[in-house]
């Protein structure tokens, strides 16, 4: 999914979210603050920018706040923006529908349509981790970005597609794997 989102940004960085976890290959631990900032971590990698987990619950803005998803994708905003002054490309948010490791937290309303927004106008893409709770997890409906009301550019999946068996996908627009298809593979 980083090489599909940077194959058709052509950038590097990529924006996640506190306790997320993405999965253990290298790449995916560099955007995985639940393991890069805990035991045999190694901190946080310089082309990634954590911002906070939009938690009602927990955080600063609560599900009291009808603003908090607007209130929370700021971070995403000014992400975008270090990014932008730094004079770096943003490849991908990448984020889980729903946050797993953070203590199954779904964003607030609004909150991925403005941060995802946000993203595309820095010429990012959205690439949604639906390994978790994908492919009908959630009992309302068969993907989590859809409680968002949104569409990603990139969805990754994975642990009920193999039925037990290791096996996951990525799935992509027509126009991210048309860049892909640059002969490298």
């Amino acid at each position: 999914a980083l090489r599909l989102a940077r194959a058709y940004t052509k950038g590097t960085e990529v924006i996640c979210l506190d306790t997320a976890y993405h999965g253990h290959t290298t790449a995916c631990i560099q955007i995985s603050p639940y393991k890069y900032e805990n035991k045999g971590g190694e901190g946080k990698a310089d082309h990634v920018y954590k911002v906070r987990l939009p938690d009602t619950y927990r955080g600063e803005y609560g599900s009291d706040d009808n603003a908090a998803g607007f209130k929370y994708a700021q971070d995403v905003y000014h992400a975008c923006e270090e990014i932008k002054q730094k004079r770096r490309k943003l490849a991908a948010f990448f984020a889980e529908s729903i946050v797993g490791c953070g203590g199954q937290v779904s964003p607030p309303a609004g909150y991925m349509k403005t941060a995802v927004q946000y993203v595309k106008d820095a010429g990012g893409v959205y690439i949604a981790d639906e390994v978790q709770v994908g492919l009908g997890r959630i009992g309302s409906g068969w993907w989590g970005f859809e409680l968002h009301d949104m569409v990603p550019d990139i969805v990754t999946l994975g642990k009920p597609l193999g039925n037990g068996f290791p096996l996951a996908a990525v799935v992509c627009t027509r126009a991210i794997a048309d860049a892909f298809n640059n002969g490298m593979e």
